[in-house]
């Protein structure tokens, strides 16, 4: 039996949910009701009921809390689980009420903003110019023609005698010819793969696809861009679900009907309420057949820290990377999916029908491989590292939009558009929020982490301004759904926050699980403003002097500057907003020196929506008509949160991930029908896809002394220090701000130092899950090993 593929985090020795180091990851993969948990402690401590507990309470929706609930919310628990700031108390004002208020004014502001732009705010998302139509359309007509010069017609039932230098037409070539054209850029194949219906991504929709469709008896290959499967799912910490038998046993009862309701009323009614139905009447299920995969729950059904439902199933070590995504690969494998790691889609094959045919996928070597397939699924990912598409969904500063994921360039939008799908961009929503730009930990150029004064945007009593230097909101848009704290932001160019020092403070006492000390984090400020390679932080001991400072190295106007702190600490003395009307609690007056000026971009840790489908997950062209044989699972097509995320329903996001993989391979199953091979066919080189690095120990003695290197990793860069003593290895450290703890740092710290040290060389086996990881620390072993004999 082939060895299954490495699962993305899957290491050795793994640390727990009760380890109180911090989690830099775990601003991405927790729920975001992490952060609303601390106020929940917060508030409890104080014996004042949090702002939703209260409107629970008056709209009748309280559950009563199980037992099996209470041990989980613990402070250990909520340290490990979340690292986002919270300071304050929660405002039952804030949140949805100031969004309606903005969105009246919100489509003419960006456009009189944004000259030459067309405007994708969510009250215009659906003004597509006629320019832009012409741009994105691509017939099926103009896929027709190419496809039959380049004699893909071919592809379909009888593509098991392709030979092994494959050659065909993708849909990209097709769409830059345009319609009617009568050429087209082939792709070279070294080898052909013939299934059934070929998944583009291995995170948590593409793994459920995969075993859903093998289940249907079809032949399946999956592709992963990465170098084990998991993809951005990896952290999640369990599933949504309604009526599931552990919720019966529980003694848990919900109303679908109240789900649907509260998330339809959240986005206005532009939620795809027929999709919300299909995943709820599908969730008990989708548990229980989970468990039959083999993935492991802890029983504990809960509202995961304060959300409206008790909806939330935990798994068994509260991480995917430990639970779902080995079991659901092994699943997979053990019902004959191949999968090609290292080796992301390109471009899609369309048939002279203008159906999809397969898919063009390219190995890490350059070489291309064609995987012929009657159906394709896309889960992908999204595209929170895709500039382009982020302007597009209304991200108005994506100069330095803060990261959280490596790789999701939105590889599947761009190819169903090209096949003739419509975009959903301009509806898109995602887990984002505001970042403190020189903040330690928000360096440019980085993927922000979110144990650093980086995420101290959260703080809701600092001051605003645009970059015209005028105070535009309430700085407490986020404090009830701090995906909400980003969205005035959208409406201006440049966000630049402002605090005195017992802000700052606050805002790092307010900070669950902080990575150093208060001193310790106020020197390494220190330092980065004493720096300051990209004059966007500044402090002073008066406002005067930080408002001449900051207005002078970003081309604001000083008066308009100190009007807006001075009209704003007036606020402050009267308790009142009279602009805004930011709660009194929130009015606190910029009054501690140091002052301090700082710059807050955008950040995205991961999109929901982009590709349009229907209920049966095809990707739908603009007037509604599938493209034949292509699907879309996952946050690809997620329309389920337009706009904005809504963090009532806990776990709502994996279950769409697993609910529209597997709805995707029935109606793949579906559409194939009787003509299903069942099973995978390859020719040509099918060799793995591997990094082309190889690590070995120089030639000669090494001397003794401490050697330093850095290779970046996964998420950041990797420093590690290499001590010979006695002309042997005999110590190594490694400091990295980004890798994660549970993944990328365990692999380096449990297996990778232990293995070097005992084996005194780089050239040791990398760690499944931790590619990237192994990778760059090897590198920087091995160069240092160089330093030592050079």
């Amino acid at each position: 039996m082939v060895a299954a593929p490495p699962v993305r985090g899957a290491v050795s020795d793994r640390q727990r949910m009760s380890d109180t180091s911090v989690d830099p990851f775990a601003i991405l993969i927790t729920s975001p009701r992490s952060a609303y948990a601390a106020n929940m402690l917060d508030r409890s401590r104080a014996c004042a009921p949090p702002p939703r507990l209260q409107r629970r309470a008056r709209s009748g929706l309280c559950h009563r809390p199980h037992g099996s609930r209470s041990a989980m919310l613990d402070d250990t628990t909520l340290c490990s689980v979340s690292t986002l700031p919270v300071t304050g108390n929660c405002s039952r004002l804030h949140g949805r009420f100031y969004l309606e208020r903005v969105l009246a004014h919100a489509t003419a502001r960006w456009e009189n903003r944004l000259p030459g732009r067309r405007a994708s705010t969510w009250a215009a998302s659906s003004r597509h110019s006629e320019e832009r139509e012409r741009e994105m359309e691509l017939t099926r007509r103009s896929f027709l023609g190419i496809a039959g010069m380049a004699g893909v017609a071919a592809a379909g039932a009888g593509l098991a005698g392709c030979a092994p230098a494959s050659t065909g037409t993708s849909a990209q070539d097709a769409s830059n010819d345009g319609d009617g054209a009568k050429g087209g850029v082939t792709r070279q194949a070294v080898a052909t793969y013939t299934c059934d219906v070929c998944i583009c991504g291995a995170g948590n929709s593409g793994l459920s696809a995969a075993v859903e469709a093998a289940q249907q008896g079809l032949g399946v290959v999956v592709l992963e861009k990465h170098g084990g499967t998991g993809g951005g799912g990896i952290g999640t910490e369990g599933v949504f679900a309604v009526n599931s038998k552990m919720q019966q046993d529980a003694g848990i009862a919900i109303e679908p009907a109240e789900v649907i309701a509260t998330e339809m009323s959240y986005s206005h009614n532009r939620a795809n309420g027929l999709k919300w139905l299909d995943l709820i009447e599908a969730s008990g299920e989708n548990i229980s057949w989970l468990q039959d995969c083999g993935v492991n729950f802890t029983g504990v059904v809960d509202d995961y820290h304060g959300g409206l439902f008790e909806t939330f199933h935990w798994f068994g070590e509260n991480r995917a990377h430990d639970d779902f995504s080995p079991a659901m690969t092994a699943t997979a494998q053990e019902l004959g999916v191949q999968f090609l790691l290292n080796c992301p889609a390109t471009d899609l094959v369309l048939g002279e029908d203008g159906a999809v045919a397969g898919v063009y996928a390219q190995k890490l070597n350059g070489d291309y491989v064609q995987v012929n397939a009657k159906a394709v699924v896309l889960a992908t990912g999204g595209f929170a590292n895709n500039d382009e598409y982020l302007q597009e969904g209304g991200f108005s500063d994506t100069t330095n939009v803060k990261r959280f994921l490596y790789g999701y360039d939105g590889d599947g939008v761009r190819m169903a558009i090209e096949a003739g799908g419509a975009s959903n961009i301009p509806r898109m929503s995602g887990l984002m929020q505001l970042t403190v730009s020189g903040a330690p930990g928000g360096e440019y150029g980085t993927y922000g982490r979110g144990d650093g004064l980086v995420v101290a945007g959260h703080n809701a009593c600092s001051l605003w301004i645009n970059e015209d230097g005028e105070r535009f909101c309430a700085e407490s848009a986020g404090v009830e759904n701090w995906m909400s704290d980003m969205i005035p932001s959208l409406m201006h160019q440049k966000l630049f926050s402002i605090y005195d020092a017992k802000i700052f403070k606050d805002a790092y006492d307010g900070m669950i699980a902080p990575r150093l000390d208060w001193a310790a984090t106020q020197e390494e400020l220190k330092q980065r403003i004493e720096e300051n390679p990209h004059d966007d932080f500044f402090s002073a001991d008066t406002l005067e002097e930080l408002a001449q400072k900051a207005s002078s190295a970003l081309d604001l106007d000083y008066d308009t500057v100190i009007a807006s702190i001075t009209t704003y600490n007036e606020m402050c003395d009267a308790k009142r907003d009279a602009y805004f009307g930011k709660p009194a609690e929130y009015l606190q007056k910029l009054e501690n020196p140091p002052f301090y000026f700082c710059y807050m971009p955008q950040s995205c840790m991961v999109t929901f929506g982009g590709i349009r489908t229907n209920r049966k997950m095809e990707v739908v062209d603009k007037n509604g008509q599938p493209v034949p044989g292509l699907y879309s699972a996952g946050v690809d097509s997620a329309d389920l949160w337009p706009n904005i995320y809504t963090i009532n329903v806990p776990g709502g996001t994996n279950a769409n991930n697993i609910n529209s993989g597997r709805f995707a391979s029935k109606s793949a199953a579906e559409y194939i029908g009787s003509s299903k091979a069942g099973s995978v066919s390859s020719e040509g080189d099918t060799s793995e896809s591997v990094p082309d690095v190889s690590w070995s120990m120089p030639e000669g003695a090494l001397k003794d002394g401490v050697y330093t290197d850095t290779q970046f990793g996964m998420f950041s860069d990797i420093t590690v220090t290499v001590t010979v003593e006695g002309g042997k290895i005999a110590e190594i450290s490694q400091e990295n701000e980004l890798e994660t703890t549970y993944v990328g740092q365990a692999a380096m710290e449990n297996t990778l130092i232990p293995a070097v040290i005992e084996q005194q060389t780089p050239a040791v086996d990398t760690v499944s899950g931790a590619t990237r990881t192994s990778d760059a620390f090897r590198t920087a072993v091995q160069t240092c090993c160089e330093q030592a004999v050079s």
